[in-house]
């Protein structure tokens, strides 16, 4: 009671009272002694005595004193609390319950008879295939006119050397399905074993090259054959399973319709000649897809949740250690589609849509989702995933919304999106809502989706450069307007520009005519092209035209 003074006084009064009481009718010192002993053993439970007395101490207490008392009190249960929880939290395993790999096999076979199956030629085309000298790497033109006998003579020993692999590889051209087995050490869909995308753009490097030397030499039917078997490749490698095997397919892709420039540019080519290869691509065309598809990355996505979210104890949330595991694979696989993309002088000249592509994922990730970037990993405060990030079933519906999103909006080209004022990056940062695994993926949907249009456009032009050519073969002049190809039959479309929406520019000239896209600046710049901070010819640049026809001269050496 040593903190009130007067209750202690009281207390003492009043104990003192009670045994007075008790002792005065004792007549002899010795009858007090045990009188008083009696009321000692008689006072009450010991124990009980201290539990009163302690009350009666609380109740004593200042009020400051129990207010600091009460706050450490909670405190203390806080902290025990937050301890529990994390332990709660960290102590959650993911549950398994699907075999993502088993559904990826399953939307990647057509179901067709396996004899029409190109992926067992192009892997014997892979296995036969011949490395290229290392005087290839030391080109700086890629036509042969410009080459030493020296540079000849090696380049025509490395494509002859490789007269097997292009029997795999025209065996291959002629399957009408392309599907291969995936497996996975690991069980999980980042860990499929994706057969080596950098071999098949040696093989397209492989066919662009002879196709070239072809020309150059006279043998330009041969030459577009080439291209053609180079285009089909593309096509073959455009599986609906992962973005990245879509990725490479369209740069194969591009690469056939850049060479074709490159041969026109190069070559004057017969009417005979031109009228068969724009029957043959106009074939390949009107089978190819130029949409992207989500269904591999939609199945890898939902894998990575069931391994990323936790089942059983502590179900539902997401599992930090596992998310820091995940990153590297995401770094690595955002890194895959640039390494070894250069497959001819011209692509390296190219970047635009695919460098881009490449060096944007990284800053992306980490500005929109928080992140922060140090010492070769992303960092992320524990706090967001300890109290704040959706939980398994928010994210398995964030996921589907995501990507039902993405399915409607990659029919719609660039410039139908600015038309309507969709603001992509706005709409989906509101699906996402701060869930990390969404934002690690979601920056490769949005320049896709570009890339698709923009490959497209190319192909469609190319088509139309050889209608336009074959008309002033027939008739001895260009047309004054692209739609005159149309109205004569010798387009079956136009070509359309996917950032103004409407038919690509057509321009004709004294002798000639020039044939460009708006580019994602979506202004003409009357066929300037766009360039880069050097003076260098940039396709797909935001600073000028895409030009596709004159071809520009620093584009092909």
């Amino acid at each position: 009671m040593r903190y009130r003074r007067k209750v202690r006084r009281d207390v003492q009064v009043e104990l003192a009272a009670h045994f007075e009481d008790e002792l005065k009718n004792c007549k002899t010192d010795h009858e007090k002694e045990q009188r008083g002993q009696q009321l000692i053993t008689e006072f009450g439970d010991v124990k009980l005595l201290a539990v009163l007395l302690r009350r009666a101490k609380k109740r004593c207490r200042p009020l400051w004193r129990t207010v600091f008392t009460r706050t450490f009190q909670a405190v203390g249960v806080l902290i025990l609390c937050f301890i529990i929880y994390v332990a709660w939290f960290l102590s959650g395993k993911p549950v398994i319950t699907t075999n993502y790999v088993a559904e990826l096999n399953r939307i990647a076979s057509p179901g067709v008879d396996k004899g029409l199956n190109a992926a067992p030629f192009y892997d014997n085309a892979i296995a036969l295939y011949v490395e290229e000298p290392n005087i290839m790497s030391q080109l700086v033109t890629n036509w042969p006119r410009d080459f030493s006998d020296e540079e000849m003579v090696t380049i025509e020993n490395w494509i002859n050397n490789n007269s097997a692999c292009f029997e795999q590889i025209k065996l291959a051209s002629e399957k009408a399905y392309y599907w291969r087995k995936y497996e996975s050490k690991s069980g999980d869909m980042l860990s499929v074993l994706v057969p080596s995308l950098s071999a098949y753009r040696r093989i397209a490097r492989l066919i662009v090259w002879r196709a070239k030397i072809r020309a150059y030499q006279g043998q330009v039917k041969d030459a577009f054959d080439d291209i053609l078997m180079c285009y089909r490749l593309g096509m073959h490698r455009k599986v609906p399973t992962t973005l990245i095997e879509q990725l490479v397919g369209f740069s194969i892709e591009a690469i056939a319709v850049d060479t074709a420039l490159t041969v026109f540019d190069k070559v004057d080519v017969d009417r005979e000649t031109l009228d068969g290869f724009q029957r043959s691509f106009e074939k390949l065309v009107e089978k190819n897809n130029f949409k992207m598809q989500l269904d591999g990355e939609m199945l890898s996505l939902y894998d990575e949740i069931q391994r990323s979210f936790t089942g059983g104890l502590g179900d539902g949330h997401i599992i930090p250690k596992h998310i820091g595991e995940l990153f590297p694979k995401v770094q690595i696989i955002t890194t895959l589609p640039s390494s070894g993309a250069s497959v001819s002088p011209q692509t390296k000249q190219k970047p635009g849509w695919l460098s881009k592509f490449i060096s944007n994922v990284r800053h992306e990730i980490c500005e929109r989702g928080g992140f922060i970037y140090e010492g070769g990993r992303f960092v992320k405060k524990s706090g967001y995933m300890l109290f704040l990030h959706p939980d398994k079933q928010e994210t398995y519906q964030a996921a589907q919304e995501l990507y039902d999103y993405w399915e409607n909006l990659t029919v719609k080209s660039p410039g139908q999106i600015r038309k309507e004022q969709i603001d992509t990056e706005k709409e989906t940062e509101q699906i996402i809502k701060g869930n990390i695994l969404l934002e690690m993926l979601e920056p490769a949907l949005g320049r896709m989706s570009e890339i698709t249009h923009e490959i497209k456009a190319e192909t469609h032009a190319l088509l139309s450069i050889l209608a336009l050519m074959r008309y002033k073969n027939d008739k001895g002049l260009y047309p004054e307007k692209l739609q005159e190809l149309t109205t004569t039959g010798y387009l079956k479309e136009l070509p359309m520009d996917p950032f103004s929406d409407k038919p690509l520019v057509y321009k004709k000239t004294d002798d000639n005519f020039i044939l460009y896209s708006f580019g994602p600046n979506f202004t003409d710049d009357d066929g300037v092209s766009a360039k880069d901070s050097k003076g260098r010819v940039r396709p797909w640049r935001d600073n000028g035209d895409t030009v596709f026809w004159p071809v520009p001269k620093s584009q092909v050496k």
